[in-house]
């Protein structure tokens, strides 16, 4: 499967991160099941089957390398490895000095609103997706506490208190070969870009009712700023979905979602991606003869899930239910 910004592939880089714990359900608990009586919309739905979905979405960014002895020589690049780094921008091999769409984001990468058409369903069924984000490791230097190097050091180990041009700094990334160096690098997390979502297409997900755009606010230094609508790692990671962040799609391009990936930490991330995680479900629709009949057989009383693929209405929204047209 491909899709037209996905440019070269560096795949599942770190695979299940080695400390993730194995304490989730993968959302048994809140998974429907067949048999299940869901309304939807003003509708009345059975549940006929149900298939675990899983789908990866690849964000590509624009790399301008320099390559010398079949190896990439970027300085920002190569504290990731220099040989992984060349593998995962030239797969097929023969790199060159050129510019080259992978799927590594650098840190100031934003893809803007974009959509991925294939993600509609076909009549009849129905998607419950859930967005991840992986994460990827950051590491310090134990002794001086540094977590970034100086830009232009031959030895990207160095920490930026051991050069002259400490203003300009980028992450240590992964070197530890750096004379000895980098065997001072402890694991202090995770980073990961933030993602932002519009769904229905053009309505923002997750954002406060007087920020709907997701904004930081005043520039000045004496406002207090903020930003909102986002998950990350932290809080939606592959190997545990949160499920709070969970989304519906419906049959029609108007409820296709639209992903916005940014980079906003100082680390080249290596695995651009958002993995969406959850089922797929037949549905078919009952008419009310149907609907009276299950009530008989079960003794006057109906149960049913609500699902609402619109979810929260935003400020822009809110008027049309108390103004109906």
């Amino acid at each position: 499967m491909a899709n037209t910004n996905q440019a070269t592939r560096a795949g599942n880089v770190f695979g299940r991160m080695a400390d993730a714990g194995y304490n989730d359900d993968y959302g048994k608990d809140v998974a429907l099941k067949p048999g299940y009586i869901i309304k939807l919309r003003d509708r009345f739905h059975l549940v006929e089957s149900v298939e675990a979905l899983t789908v990866d979405l690849y964000f590509s960014d624009n790399h301008s390398v320099t390559v010398s002895s079949s190896q990439i020589t970027d300085v920002d690049m190569i504290r990731y490895g220099q040989n992984s780094m060349t593998a995962a921008l030239f797969p097929g091999g023969s790199p060159s000095t050129s510019t080259v769409a992978a799927t590594i984001l650098r840190p100031d990468f934003d893809s803007d609103y974009m959509r991925f058409d294939d993600l509609e369903p076909f009549f009849g069924h129905l998607y419950c997706l859930c967005p991840t984000l992986p994460g990827q490791p950051k590491f310090m230097d134990a002794v001086s506490g540094d977590w970034l190097v100086s830009s232009g050091v031959t030895d990207p180990g160095q920490p930026p208190s051991s050069t002259a041009a400490a203003a300009s700094r980028h992450p240590i990334g992964f070197d530890v070969s750096a004379g000895g160096a980098g065997l001072n690098h402890v694991k202090m997390g995770f980073v990961s870009p933030k993602l932002y979502l519009r769904h229905p297409s053009g309505v923002p997900k997750w954002v406060l009712d007087e920020a709907p755009e997701a904004e930081s606010g005043s520039a000045s230094t004496t406002t207090l700023l903020g930003v909102n609508g986002f998950i990350d790692h932290s809080i939606s990671p592959p190997h545990a979905p949160n499920w709070n962040y969970s989304i519906w799609l419906e049959h029609g391009e108007n409820n296709l979602p639209q992903f916005r990936l940014v980079n906003d930490c100082e680390e080249f991330i290596l695995d651009g991606r958002i993995r969406l995680q959850g089922w797929k479900y037949k549905i078919a629709e009952l008419s009310m003869d149907q609907m009276s009949d299950i009530k008989r057989r079960s003794g006057g009383r109906l149960t049913f899930k609500i699902i609402n693929p619109a979810g929260i209405p935003t400020a822009g929204s809110l008027l049309s239910e108390y103004f109906p047209k």
